[in-house]
């Protein structure tokens, strides 16, 4: 084996090296980036939770300020108006609770919305 093949062999290990450490650098940053946007969807679940389980529902905007996670929480709650059964009948006691969480990931504004609708009357008591 002579000089050369040796340089040649020792190159080409470089280049694999350097690769693999790119590749598991990338890996590490796509879990990170996952590990904040599941943070993200389980903090708007959260709100979601809070106010579709009001006893008392009512139109309302609100602001949740950011704690150690930077989320700014954006929540609407607003009545449905227009929905109709398959009947065609207009659906009342109908609210619509939509949660929008916003905040910087590497000086990039990200934003995730959700929302769900909540029958008025689905935690009163019966009877």
């Amino acid at each position: 084996m002579t000089l050369f093949e040796v340089l040649l062999a020792l190159a080409i290990f470089a280049i694999a090296a350097v690769a693999l450490v790119t590749a598991i650098n990338q890996i590490g940053h796509a879990v990170l980036e996952s590990r904040q946007y599941r943070n993200v969807e389980q903090g708007i679940e959260s709100v979601i939770d809070e106010f579709s389980k009001l006893p008392v529902l009512d139109e309302v905007e609100k602001k949740i300020n950011p704690e150690k996670d930077g989320v700014t929480y954006h929540v609407k709650v607003t009545a449905v108006r227009d929905a109709k059964n398959q009947e065609g009948r207009i659906l009342q006691g109908l609210f619509r609770i939509q949660v929008t969480a916003k905040w910087n990931d590497n000086n990039e504004e990200m934003e995730l919305s959700a929302e769900t609708l909540r029958f008025i009357g689905l935690f009163q008591p019966t009877g």
